[in-house]
């Protein structure tokens, strides 16, 4: 009796072990598809191409703005792990005392900066603008929301002052590329470097975003369920979770001047997290323009002479 007591308690631990492993090994499987998901959202060879009709919305011929300019190309070997980081340099004039860095957002590459770049070089910036990770000739695995992207600011901000020491430079970002922008800002050694920083429509809280892309795909698992091992393999794989990502809570380390544009009817970040990341920002000089109308990413589309006019005063202030 006692050893038949026994094997069952035996083969039952075994069983329950099993289960237990199966348990973990399946919820492991969902973490890692979550993070493969979450994290190669665009490749380059989705990004390699800017649509025709991007150009006649924006109003712009982008080979009569190439033809106007000098742009010289940038190829600058990453510091944080060996990738190239390609770019345009393009030069306003013969003084280099001031330069923008512009921050496209998913789905763009360098050239969809380029109305905004346009902007700039009027107002005798040079601008730097530059291929994020796994976007058009920049070849870098992963989409990290800024917390790897930050590495590649920081590499051409010291690009542009070996190239011309002193110039003063100013950072703007849209979207996806608004929170490599809060990042990278938080991350210098020294703020003062930077004098200002635009946040166009800023990505804040990824598992927000992760969470929004779960819920819309419906299959069943529990959203929170997901997320949660969508950390774990996340922390494991890249050595960061969401929360150290999260360019709401970054903000709070920025000490720079920033100007927030955000739009109230934005559905892919919504009006909370670029309210969030100003009321987070340390600086005494930082203002929000919100508008009620425009779609994500399309606010200068919407409003340009406004859009332009909030930089002028902002900048010029």
């Amino acid at each position: 009796m006692r050893k038949g007591v026994k094997r069952f308690l035996i083969i039952f631990s075994i069983v329950i072990v099993i289960l237990l492993l199966l348990a973990v090994g399946g919820s492991y499987y969902i973490g890692l598809q979550v993070f493969e998901g979450s994290t190669q959202l665009v490749t380059p060879e989705d990004t390699n191409e800017v649509k025709d009709s991007f150009w006649t919305t924006m109003n712009m011929d982008p080979e009569e703005f190439k033809a106007s300019y000098v742009i010289e190309s940038i190829s600058e070997t990453s510091a944080f792990d060996g990738h190239i980081i390609p770019g345009d340099y393009i030069n306003a004039g013969d003084e280099h005392d001031k330069l923008v860095i512009l921050i496209h957002g998913l789905g763009g590459n360098r050239y969809t900066n380029y109305p905004v770049a346009k902007y700039f070089v009027e107002k005798g910036y040079d601008v730097i603008t530059f291929d994020q990770r796994s976007s058009n000739e920049n070849t870098a695995e992963r989409t990290t929301y800024g917390y790897w992207e930050k590495y590649d600011v920081i590499d051409l901000i010291e690009y542009a002052e070996r190239k011309y020491p002193g110039i003063r430079i100013g950072i703007w970002g849209t979207s996806f590329g608004g929170a490599t922008a809060i990042q990278a800002a938080a991350a210098l050694d020294d703020q003062s470097r930077i004098d200002f920083m635009i946040l166009d429509c800023p990505l804040g809280n990824a598992e927000y975003m992760i969470s929004a892309e779960l819920e819309n795909m419906n299959i069943g698992i529990p959203t929170d369920y997901m997320l949660w091992w969508g950390n774990v393999v996340n922390k494991q794989k890249l050595g960061f979770s969401y929360e150290e990502a999260d360019s709401i809570i970054i903000a709070q380390k920025v000490n720079i001047p920033t100007l927030v544009i955000n739009s109230r009817v934005d559905e892919l970040t919504p009006y909370f997290m670029g309210k969030e990341i100003y009321d987070n920002i340390s600086c005494d000089k930082k203002e929000i323009w919100t508008v009620d109308d425009s779609e994500h990413a399309c606010i200068w589309e919407d409003h340009t002479d406004e859009y332009k006019l909030k930089m002028d005063e902002f900048i010029l202030d």
